[in-house]
């Protein structure tokens, strides 16, 4: 498929995350770019996987600031019921005991 220059510099400046990102760095990415939502993609295909909001990261960031998102995305995706969309997910509860997060 040919993509216009225009479509190829938009996809280039894109603001993404990858799941072994960590809360504290997805946070600083928001930071510096002034956003409060971000995408996690798929390495290798860019695939979305995912997004993740600053105040989800906030509130994990108190007690795991070095989690891997991958982590989080897992916690998301098992506490959403099932046909559930990313927009319409119950939001991520997360709590140092919970036993997740290790």
């Amino acid at each position: 498929m040919c993509r216009s220059p225009e479509f190829q510099n938009l996809v280039s400046r894109a603001i993404t995350l990858f799941p072994e990102d960590t809360v504290l760095g997805a946070l600083q990415q928001m930071y510096r770019h002034g956003v409060h939502v971000l995408p996690v993609v798929e390495g290798r295909g860019g695939d979305l996987l995912g997004e993740v909001t600053e105040d989800e990261l906030h509130r994990v960031a108190r007690r795991r600031p070095l989690a891997r998102l991958a982590e989080i995305l897992t916690v998301k995706a098992l506490a959403a019921p099932e046909e559930t969309t990313v927009e319409t997910a119950a939001p991520l509860r997360l709590a140092a005991s919970s036993g997740w997060l290790h």
